[in-house]
């Protein structure tokens, strides 16, 4: 079972979670940044560089891609310092996520959607309000997302069909992990 701190960047650097999730777009001036929402003009955000620093050696990082076209480069400078086995890629963009394991075959992929849809994704990264039996059965690991309740949480380790967890209660997660085992 992994378990990812979701938005995790800085507070859950150093928590034991196997990752951090960190959503990341383009700016303008090309630099990649930490941002779930469209980019607002005259607004700071926190640069990938520092996040892949902070975490290099400590912990993975889910890369959770918003928006298609800088692919390449985002892999190319997470690469230069996070080994291929600490890099997780998950989008909604079925395309993005070919064009990565084409060229990355290493890195594992997730496909993120309410309803899964086919896709060479590694695996499927799964709303908790909609996992069903029919995708826990799909043959793909399944990670859910953002489960931050603590009997939902108790549930979904206890499955063994459920291959990771997302939640903004690593804390939580780890402790009922570790209680499982």
């Amino acid at each position: 079972m992994i378990v990812s701190a979701h938005n995790g960047y800085p507070h859950w650097l150093n928590s034991g979670a196997d990752f951090i999730e960190v959503d990341v777009r383009r700016n303008q001036h090309g630099v990649i940044v930490l941002a779930h929402d469209v980019l607002q003009p005259n607004r700071t955000y926190v640069e990938l560089d520092e996040v892949l620093d902070a975490a290099w050696g400590k912990i993975g990082l889910q890369l959770d891609l918003k928006e298609a076209g800088f692919e390449f480069e985002l892999l190319e400078r997470a690469l230069t310092r996070i080994p291929s086995h600490n890099i997780v890629v998950t989008t909604g963009i079925g395309e993005s996520l070919s064009k990565i394991k084409e060229r990355y075959p290493n890195v594992r992929t997730g496909l993120t959607r309410r309803h899964a849809e086919p896709t060479d994704a590694d695996f499927l990264a799964l709303d908790q309000a909609f996992v069903n039996d029919s995708d826990l059965d799909s043959g793909k690991p399944v990670w859910v997302w953002t489960v931050d309740d603590r009997r939902r949480m108790q549930k979904l380790i206890a499955d063994g069909r459920i291959a990771g967890l997302i939640t903004n209660r690593p804390d939580r997660a780890l402790a009922l992990r570790k209680a499982r085992s």
